[in-house]
């Protein structure tokens, strides 16, 4: 139960007032324990299991000692623990799941749900996916939340200067609230928006009240456009209420202890900025267009965020490798990342989980020789049509992101300098050597940190670090309103101040990218279109956005080119001992998706409980 956004200060005030909450991270070590939190407020059950409200959950219980409705709220501290439940409910760290199930990768975990699921398996039953329950739990959360924090006496002062803070408590809070609402429905929409078996394009049930009754829960899904129109209106709201980042910089005393750099890891204006203009592009997209979204205001939205970033002009190179640094100088300008955790709890998970054998990892995430291929040369140009890419040896004069973002063999460590070899016969990291080897030749080097390598390959180990886990961060802007500006007009038609080229030669730039001779080549919306959800997907890897992006890129069940990107078997590479061989596996692991499966399910359990409307073909 432990949150990495929460800190183990329990105050929401100085303590010499005794008003008292938690609050997120402060300079990457500050941390509570949500056990204090958890021993006197549960959160909701899930509205369609428990149907029954959160304030009955409240309740107290001789059993185990939860508080009263009327002791939550007469306490700050008790109060924002409802809403610091949400943040602890949030996804905390990367695991890749989601790409899992396309022809990015594959996992060495044979017997994991997401590999049956894209082999075949995905039923509305057998989902690993699914959030659908934690995003309902959070609902009646945030609702109970919404319901009483005007009522909440949030600073103990009792004179002028305390009802102003009072007020800028209130402002501030009831924003997080409504911008962890917009969060939680964009993740239900993305999930299970799809459409019904009469062709209705639905979304999920919209609840933006307390729930106290079993017919007051069984609420019917919302159409999608609904769905969109609602996440919108929280986006604005949380907008209005929030600061556009969390910053000290020109604040005075009172307005520091409000709104100041303590609450960085709290969700802010920019991360619901960019939440409306993901929302807006999925909608906007093939497989939803019947939305009535428009690319033209998904381009907007983009520009927006764009426009409250300073555009394209501080973007810099260590961007690239956001989830490396921890250093709050960095995180606090926002530039690139907007919402963001800093786990102050130490580990080295995600590294055992992920790194080489060698480098005393478990290698789950084995990156697709699919992947490998479409990173371009050097100059840009894809490798098909290279005049330095050499076959004989694939992995020079390559993209500088290939080797940021995966082990290949000959990869090169940095600190250590250990070189990787998954040619066979060489290390325990070639292909199929031990269980925990790679099945592609690859391994995944992106969101690694090889601080956490010390010693030699026979007494080292991996010690823990700090890790940051990025919610929203700008490079999914920019990825946004390119493709969306891109498909209004072409690559050189301006939204906002800015074009699709512009974008995507800055984000090339930044990679490292030697110019633009290639993209000057590019005239139509049909060829920049193929540019840029190639650089979407080299930029967001491992970051669970493939899945989703190629499913809303499918135009409708009968889109045999769409589905076909689907189901683009796993390819990977057997690399022989001297490394003069490269031998292609062009069918590693088959992706198997049935038409319908553009569009998640509803979970098969919630059917059960009263007649909801399932999805199309599940």
């Amino acid at each position: 139960m432990n949150r990495a956004c929460l800190t183990k200060n329990a105050n929401l005030h100085e303590q010499n007032q005794h008003a008292s909450s938690i609050q997120p991270i402060k300079n990457n070590f500050v941390r509570m324990k949500l056990k204090y939190i958890f021993k006197f407020i549960v959160p909701c059950a899930a509205l369609l299991i428990g149907l029954t409200s959160c304030t009955d959950f409240l309740t107290e219980s001789n059993e185990n000692s939860r508080l009263t409705p009327e002791v939550t709220w007469s306490s700050p501290k008790s109060a924002e623990g409802v809403l610091l439940a949400v943040y602890n409910n949030l996804p905390s760290d990367y695991t890749a799941k989601d790409d899992w199930a396309t022809d990015d990768m594959v996992t060495n975990l044979l017997n994991d749900q997401t590999l049956v699921m894209a082999t075949g398996g995905w039923t509305s039953t057998q989902n690993p996916l699914s959030n659908y329950n934690d995003m309902y739990v959070n609902f009646a959360q945030l609702n109970d939340f919404l319901d009483h924090v005007d009522k909440v006496k949030w600073t103990l002062e009792t004179d002028t200067k305390g009802d102003t803070l009072n007020a800028m408590y209130i402002k501030r809070l009831k924003g997080e609230a409504y911008g962890l609402r917009a969060y939680c429905g964009d993740q239900l929409l993305k999930m299970v928006g799809g459409v019904d078996p009469s062709g209705n394009l639905l979304g999920y049930p919209i609840m933006t009240s307390v729930v106290k009754t079993i017919v007051d829960a069984q609420l019917p899904r919302n159409t999608y456009a609904d769905c969109v129109k609602q996440i919108f209106s929280d986006c604005d709201s949380a907008f209005t209420n929030l600061p556009l980042i969390y910053s000290d910089a020109g604040l005075n005393a009172n307005q520091k202890r409000v709104l100041g750099v303590q609450f960085a890891n709290r969700i802010n204006g920019k991360s619901v900025k960019l939440i409306k203009s993901s929302v807006a592009l999925r909608a906007a997209s093939p497989a939803f267009a019947a939305s009535g979204v428009t690319w033209e205001q998904a381009a907007q939205y983009s520009a927006d965020v764009l426009n409250l970033n300073s555009g394209l002009t501080k973007m810099v190179a260590k961007d690239e490798q956001f989830y490396l640094q921890v250093d709050a100088t960095y995180l606090n300008s926002y530039t690139e990342c907007f919402w963001y955790s800093t786990n102050s709890k130490l580990s080295s998970t995600r590294e055992s989980n992920n790194f080489p054998p060698s480098l005393f990892g478990k290698g789950q995430i084995n990156p697709s020789q699919n992947l490998v291929d479409c990173f371009p040369d050097k100059n840009g140009y894809p490798i098909t049509s290279s005049t330095v890419y050499n076959a004989s040896t694939p992995y020079l004069n390559r993209d500088p992101r290939l080797t940021m973002y995966i082990y290949y063999d000959g990869a090169k460590t940095t600190g250590t300098v250990t070189t990787i070899r998954t040619a066979q016969h060489i290390t325990v990291d070639a292909k199929d050597s031990v269980v925990t080897s790679t099945r592609t030749s690859y391994y995944m080097r992106k969101l690694m940190n090889e601080g956490t390598i010390t010693g030699s390959a026979t007494t080292g180990k991996l010690t823990s670090v700090v890790h940051t886990y990025v919610y929203a961060r700008y490079t999914t802007a920019l990825l946004n309103f390119a493709e969306a500006a891109n498909e209004v007009g072409g690559p050189d038609y301006a939204i906002g101040g800015f074009t699709a080229r512009q974008v995507i030669n800055a984000i090339r730039a930044r990679a490292g990218i030697v110019g633009t001779a290639y993209t000057s080549t590019l005239i139509t919306k049909d060829d920049f279109r193929t540019l840029i959800h190639n650089e979407r997907r080299i930029e967001l890897c491992f970051e669970g956005h493939r899945f989703w992006d190629l499913r809303r890129w499918v135009n409708g069940v009968t889109d045999v080119a769409g589905l076909s990107k689907l189901n683009e078997p796993v390819a990977g590479i057997v690399i022989n001992s001297t490394a003069t061989a490269f031998t292609p596996i062009p069918q590693l692991e088959i992706r198997s998706y049935q038409p319908y499966m553009i569009y998640g399910p509803i979970p098969y359990s919630e059917t059960l409980k009263y007649n909801i409307i399932q999805n199309q073909g599940w």
